[in-house]
């Protein structure tokens, strides 16, 4: 499947010069050179498939594939996730003159980022988000209050995967300009950027594209809090997106309660999305040809229940100011209760630590250590079932032998 308008390069998808070496020393292991196989990123994984993206003559080009586990680059089998680099080979006896071949993914790229999040259920395996992520873009709407142990949340899980973090709030016109103001100023701590794109001037995406212009963004939040909708926005610069209208529209948007503002399940699967290359622009605006080239956002369903990350450096490092002053504690496993010399004690007392922000980091840090524990004694459960299953295999083969011997 071709995708209009024509002149993409694997640099619109992303591509650089550093995965070229990547690149051709998987497909040295698989046994070949890489012209021997086509080079594609992960578009979105369904249930038992996989989209991918790849470039040809200047056009993008669209793939079906089988979802399999894959050999990365350590020999270990994964299921390839949206934002990874694969390359793949077509499946003999699929495709026709109209249909491009079914391609098998063979290889993944080693991923310059992971992001995932915690499963808010008991099992608590993490669950992918996306590969090769530059920048986390957390959606918070104004209406209602922005949540800020939700912020940290997320920002947490940025720090965590090594990716910088910025929040978008939406539905500013919903606030007073007051409001706003203090929702701009007044951010959860580790955020490396706050934007607003909605006021009751209108709605205006422009920061945004700046922010993410030839990088890769990933777009989180809860349902209803707009992610399609500022998609739909960059995708379409100067068509407002709040307009019923399905002209421009790329993902699709739905409206939200009014009594809470709360909203429903509208994205179904990540997404990714690629901003074509600037070839309208004039020979002397480079600046737009620099910004649109290689600009790739990832949409996401909304999170309803989001777990604490089971990293705990990532933790500190969202709260920065509850752990700069834990280290001055005069014990080092000071657990900030009634220990003597306890420097966040003297901070709570003194007004210099924000009460409710510490409560919010002391059960963020419970959380995760609980959510460690668990995922031990599940790895600790299958590596048992994998020993007995090749203990009964042993038996019933020495047993075989035995037999055979008499």
């Amino acid at each position: 499947m071709t995708i209009a308008p024509a002149s993409y390069t694997l640099e619109t998808l992303g591509f650089d010069p550093s995965w070229q070496g990547s690149a051709i020393r998987a497909a040295f292991t698989l046994g070949g050179t890489l012209e021997n196989f086509t080079l594609a990123r992960v578009s979105a994984v369904h249930r038992t498939r996989c989209e991918l993206l790849t470039c040809e003559r200047g056009e993008l080009i669209k793939l079906s594939a089988p979802l399999r586990p894959v050999e990365n680059d350590y020999g270990e089998e994964e299921y390839p996730v949206v934002g990874d680099w694969v390359l793949t080979q077509p499946i003999p006896g699929t495709g026709s003159d109209s249909q491009p071949a079914e391609h098998k993914p063979l290889a993944i790229l080693p991923r310059r980022s992971y992001l995932t999040r915690p499963s808010a259920t008991r099992e608590s395996a993490d669950q992918p988000v996306a590969a090769n992520v530059d920048i986390l873009c957390i959606v918070e709407p104004c209406f209602p209050e922005p949540s800020i142990g939700r912020i940290e949340r997320y920002t947490a899980l940025a720090h965590a995967s090594g990716v910088q973090v910025a929040l978008i709030l939406t539905k500013g016109d919903l606030v007073t300009a007051e409001q706003l103001t203090n929702y701009r100023d007044s951010p959860a701590g580790g955020v490396d950027a706050v934007l607003a794109v909605c006021t009751d001037n209108g709605y205006d995406p422009a920061p945004v594209a700046e922010l993410v212009a030839g990088r890769t963004a990933a777009f989180l939040g809860r349902s209803g809090a707009g992610k399609s909708t500022l998609v739909n926005a960059l995708l379409n610069p100067g068509v407002d997106p709040r307009e019923d209208s399905q002209e421009h529209q790329v993902q699709v948007t739905s409206t939200v309660r009014d009594a809470d503002g709360k909203g429903r399940h509208t994205t179904t699967s990540r997404q990714m999305l690629v901003l074509p290359g600037a070839e309208g622009s004039s020979e002397g605006d480079s600046t737009n040809a620099k910004s649109s080239s290689g600009t790739v956002l990832i949409d996401t369903p909304g999170v309803r229940a989001l777990a604490a990350t089971s990293d705990s450096a990532a933790i500190d490092e969202t709260f920065d100011d509850v752990s700069g002053y834990a280290s001055a504690c005069r014990y080092s496993d000071c657990s900030h209760g009634s220990e003597p010399g306890c420097a966040v004690q003297q901070a709570l007392a003194d007004g210099s630590l924000d009460p409710e922000r510490f409560e919010r980091y002391r059960r963020m840090i419970a959380e995760s250590a609980r959510l460690r524990l668990r995922s031990q004694e599940r790895e600790y459960r299958q590596s048992n079932r994998a020993f007995t299953k090749a203990n009964k295999a042993g038996r019933r083969t020495l047993m075989s032998i035995k037999g055979r011997a008499n």
